[in-house]
């Protein structure tokens, strides 16, 4: 590994669209294997690693939520003995040969175990161990499940609780084999080789998800949570007991006698990690404590990388936040961690690749180089042959971080600096709302949709009263009003007054009142609620070209805005706020008669009434959608 990097960066050796996902690289000898997705298909991949070729593709699903804020396969691919191991994002578990890519056997999890847990699609990489295959479940008798590596048959299945999106982790303690689990309300521990239920710890009730991985270092467990929960450390006790009623003092799930105790060391909100992993190394945690509720996409995290002692949870240091630094200093971010030759390779979620020492004493950046500009990084990196792996969700690249004469002459000869790459330009939308929703993928309640709907009226009627304040001003003065007519005026202000108003009153109110008002629908029911008035009147009038082009410039101008809203709520990560583009058509019984009602109207207070009519249909159609997506989640 090199100290550091030249000012331009790591050479890229190379660089390529890959598709959609967050699946990460396995890497073995000169070959990368991969999952992505196109338009048509979820796939493995298996690249060249030296020249990201393609070598071959297995395709085995539909597109997982191709509409979706992220979409595509998240699980890391895993070979072992000449095979690749995947697991898609509906559960589809699969085994490939690695040399082309055949299907050497499938099982579908969900249907043959039902799964629960996974809202966000199945994401914990298979663990291949001992001639098994270990994968959390979450199905009734089957929270883990341990698979014959050679054809997929079940060696054994355990466990009650729902499962979760970090891998299994096998352990090795008192000279025995075990595996530790954590799911989506508890931590885990089963033997190896039986599946028999050691100890159970739980965590939390309700909805929860864990994608950080699990730390061990014997005796040593280490669990970090998201949500501004912090970490807790565990420390494993042999049981030297042959009484069958003592049970495990801080297992309270488990009724049966175990040969092992779990004892709380330390538990502290210092350490809250969501979705990139801590690393230990010598005794030390390294990772970034996320300070958000949930890591945001339109932004960079908050939170400080820091250093940890394992066995004491104190902290040996820690980074200055952002938020005070005030350009101070580059901190690290939202990171993923390895530890190589004494160093810490880091790939943040802004798409920087950093090199800092791994040293307890003080942080020390070393380089930093960006390789995704301009993209939203969740996806941990792989090391191999001094080479390093990288994924955004869309392209994938690979860097080499050894000295650079290191490399021969072809390779060379086909690098490039990383301060060569194509930035990406992205508008950014989040000004435009003026603050964010806590917890962005959860569904709206009912008093949240409330504040909203008050507010986008509160924007409807002061639309009316300034639409009728400028009315009166020009039937006045004459002016205008004299020359289009009154009608024509009256229906364009109030329509253009409203939409301009719940654009602006959302940024305006988040900025000085507590809690976030989201009233972009409004938008969309103005631009919905014209055209469906511009469709009505010219289909009173004669058929002619020009009836036929204002009413196509009507409809694909209301497709435009649509699409629009979709791309702003997914850059915003706004996950379920798109529903909105579904409430249209149950709100037709009122759109469409108010829409009749208004042809020829000059009366503003006629367009507010219906209006607000429309609108209430509009907004609680998609309302309730949000609301039974929330009872059924």
């Amino acid at each position: 590994m090199a100290d550091s990097w030249p000012d331009e960066g790591p050479p890229v050796l190379w660089i390529r669209e890959i598709g959609n996902g967050y699946s990460g690289f396995s890497v073995i000898g000169h070959r990368a294997f991969t999952q992505t997705q196109s338009l048509t298909e979820q796939k493995v991949v298996c690249l060249n690693a030296d020249t990201g070729e393609t070598i071959w593709e297995y395709a085995y699903a539909w597109p997982y939520e191709a509409a979706g804020m992220y979409p595509g396969p998240r699980a890391t691919p895993t070979w072992h003995a000449g095979r690749v191991y995947f697991l898609g994002a509906r559960g589809l578990l699969g085994c490939l040969d690695d040399n082309d890519g055949r299907l050497l056997w499938s099982v579908d999890l969900v249907e043959k175990f039902d799964s629960r847990g996974l809202d966000f699609g199945h994401a914990a990489s298979p663990t291949l161990i001992d001639g098994k295959v270990l994968v959390p479940v979450g199905g009734k008798g089957a929270s883990v499940v341990a698979l014959d590596a050679r054809d997929g048959s079940t060696i054994w299945k355990a466990g009650d609780a729902p499962a979760s999106y970090c891998s299994a982790m096998p352990i090795v303690f008192g000279g025995q084999r075990y595996v530790v689990v954590f799911l989506k309300n508890s931590l885990a521990m089963h033997e190896l080789e039986s599946g028999r239920l050691v100890w159970e710890r739980r965590f939390s009730h309700g909805y929860d998800e864990h994608s950080a991985a699990i730390l061990y270092d014997d005796p040593y467990v280490l669990v970090t949570c998201p949500f501004r929960r912090g970490a807790t450390c565990y420390r494993l006790e042999e049981r030297h007991t042959e009484n069958p009623s003592t049970r495990c003092p801080t297992s309270p799930l488990s009724a049966m006698p175990h040969d092992i105790s779990v004892v709380e060391t330390w538990s502290s909100r210092i350490l809250s990690n969501d979705t990139a992993s801590s690393v230990l190394f010598d005794g030390n945690a390294y990772g970034f404590d996320l300070r958000d509720i949930q890591a945001k996409a339109q932004r960079p995290s908050r939170g400080t990388f820091k250093c940890i002692n394992l066995k004491t949870g104190d902290i040996r240091w820690e980074t200055e936040d952002p938020r005070k630094a005030k350009g101070r200093v580059k901190e690290p971010g939202h990171a993923s961690v390895i530890v190589v030759d004494g160093k810490l390779v880091l790939f943040n979620d802004r798409d920087t690749v950093l090199l800092a020492n791994a040293s307890p004493d003080i942080y020390h950046e070393l380089a930093r180089a960006s390789v995704f500009p301009g993209e939203i990084c969740w996806t941990a990196p792989a090391l191999h042959r001094k080479r390093l792996y990288l994924r955004s969700p869309t392209r994938a690249a690979c860097l080499y971080l050894g000295r650079p004469e290191e490399l021969d002459l072809e390779e060379q000869a086909r690098s490039r600096p990383t301060s060569t790459l194509i930035h990406r330009k992205q508008l950014d939308l989040a000004g435009l709302l003026g603050g964010e929703r806590e917890y962005l993928f959860d569904p709206a309640d009912v008093t949240e949709l409330t504040h909203w709907y008050g507010w986008s009226v509160f924007a409807v009627l002061v639309a009316g009263a300034l639409a009728y304040a400028i009315d009166r001003i020009l039937a006045h003065a004459g002016g205008l009003a004299a020359i289009s007519g009154r009608n024509t005026v009256a229906h364009l202000l109030f329509w253009e007054i409203a939409f301009m108003a719940a654009l602006v009153v959302a940024p305006i109110v988040n900025r000085l009142v507590a809690g976030f008002v989201f009233t972009w629908p409004t938008c969309l029911f103005v631009v919905h609620q014209v055209t469906l008035c511009t469709i009505v009147s010219t289909n009173e009038k004669q058929r002619s070209w020009r009836t036929q082009l204002v009413t196509t410039g009507a409809t694909l101008l209301f497709l435009t805005a649509c699409l629009v809203y979709f791309l702003a709520c997914r850059q915003l990560s706004m996950a379920l706020e798109w529903t909105f583009l579904l409430g249209f058509i149950p709100s037709w019984p009122i759109a469409v008669p108010a829409a009749y009602q208004l042809r020829g109207c000059r009366s503003l207070a006629k367009h507010l009434l219906w209006g607000l009519a429309s609108f209430t249909a509009f907004f609680w159609s998609a309302g309730g959608m949000i609301l039974w997506r929330a009872a059924t989640m």
